[in-house]
C-alpha cells in the first residue's frame, strides 16, 4: 500500500442546530441522497435526524410497491442510492398523505422533484440552472438555516395578519351594527357621523393596525406544530371573537349616545323651564 486517502463531507454546525429547531417546530427533516447507505446513516446521526439508523436504498424502493412505501414514507427519514425517479416518487407519496413538502436540491437530477414539491428550493451558489428554473425559491447562501428562518418569518407574518384582522374587523363590525341598530330603532339622529367613521377608520387602519403588522415574532413561534394548510384565515373561534367584540362596541357606543341624549334633553328642559319662570317675573 503506497497511500490512503480519507475524505469526509461533514455537515455544517448550524445545520445540526437547525434540524433540532425544525423538529421542535413540527417539521420533519428527511435526507435523500445518492451516497452509500452507511455514509447517509452516519451523516444523519451527526445531524440528529430522527430514526437515522433506518435507511432505505434505491434498490429497496424498486422492490417495494407504492402502498408499502406509502406506509413507511412517514417513518423513514434517510434514503440512499436513489435516482431522480425515486425522489419524485417520495415527494408525490408524501403529498398524497396530506403533507406540505419542501424539497431542496442543486443538480439536474433534482429538477423533477423540485418542480413537483410544494416549495422547491434550489441552491444559489452550487445549484445548476436547471434546478433554479424548476424551483420556486433559491437559497442565495446555500444555507439550510435560511429555510428555518423563512419558516419563522412566514409564521410571524401569518400571526401579525391575524392580529390586524382581529383588530380591524370588530371596529368595522361595531360601526356597521351601530348604524343598523339606529335605523331599526328609528333614531332621527345617527350615533356616528360620517366624519367620525372616517376618523375611526383612519386611526385604526393607519396607526394601530400598521403597528400590529410589524410586531416581532412570538416566543413560541417555532415551538408549535404547523397549522392545517386547509384551515381558513377566519376560523369559527376568530369569527366569534369578532362578533363578540363588535356587539360590545355597539352596546357601549349606544349606551353612551342614549345617556348623552337624555342628559342633553334634561338640560334643555331645565333651561327652557327657567326662561319661562324669568319671563313671568
Amino acid at each position: 500500500m503506497l497511500g490512503m486517502f480519507g475524505l469526509i463531507d461533514p455537515p455544517r454546525e448550524e445545520a445540526i442546530a437547525v434540524v433540532k429547531t425544525c423538529a421542535e417546530a413540527g417539521i420533519r427533516v428527511k435526507m435523500i441522497t445518492g451516497d452509500h447507505a452507511a455514509t447517509a446513516s452516519a451523516i444523519a446521526q451527526q445531524l440528529k435526524i430522527v430514526n437515522a439508523d433506518d435507511v432505505l436504498t434505491g434498490l429497496e424502493l424498486d422492490l417495494m410497491s407504492e402502498n408499502e412505501l406509502r406506509q413507511r414514507v412517514q417513518d423513514v427519514n434517510v434514503y440512499a442510492r436513489v435516482n431522480p425517479e425515486h425522489k419524485l416518487l417520495l415527494v408525490r407519496l408524501m403529498q398524497e398523505l396530506g403533507l406540505i413538502v419542501a424539497m431542496t436540491g442543486d443538480g439536474v437530477n433534482d429538477a423533477p422533484a423540485l418542480k413537483r414539491a410544494d416549495v422547491g428550493t434550489a441552491m444559489g451558489r452550487s445549484g445548476t440552472e436547471a434546478a433554479k428554473e424548476a424551483a420556486e425559491m433559491v437559497l442565495v447562501d446555500d444555507n439550510f438555516a435560511s429555510i428555518a428562518h423563512a419558516v419563522e418569518e412566514g409564521r410571524t407574518v401569518y400571526d401579525n395578519l391575524k392580529k390586524a384582522i382581529l383588530f380591524i374587523l370588530p371596529t368595522n363590525g361595531g360601526e356597521a351594527l351601530i348604524i343598523l341598530a339606529a335605523i331599526l330603532f328609528g333614531f332621527h339622529q345617527l350615533p356616528l357621523t360620517p366624519v367620525q367613521i372616517l376618523w375611526v377608520n383612519m386611526v385604526t387602519a393607519v396607526t394601530l393596525a400598521l403597528s400590529l403588522a410589524f410586531e416581532p415574532p412570538e416566543r413560541n413561534v417555532m415551538q408549535r406544530p404547523p397549522r392545517d394548510a386547509q384551515e381558513p384565515m377566519l376560523t369559527p373561534h376568530l369569527i366569534w371573537r369578532v362578533a363578540f367584540v363588535s356587539v360590545i362596541l355597539m352596546s357601549g357606543t349606544f349606551g353612551l349616545f342614549i345617556w348623552e341624549m337624555e342628559r342633553g334633553m334634561s338640560i334643555e328642559h331645565a333651561l327652557h323651564g327657567g326662561s319661562e319662570y324669568t319671563g313671568s317675573i
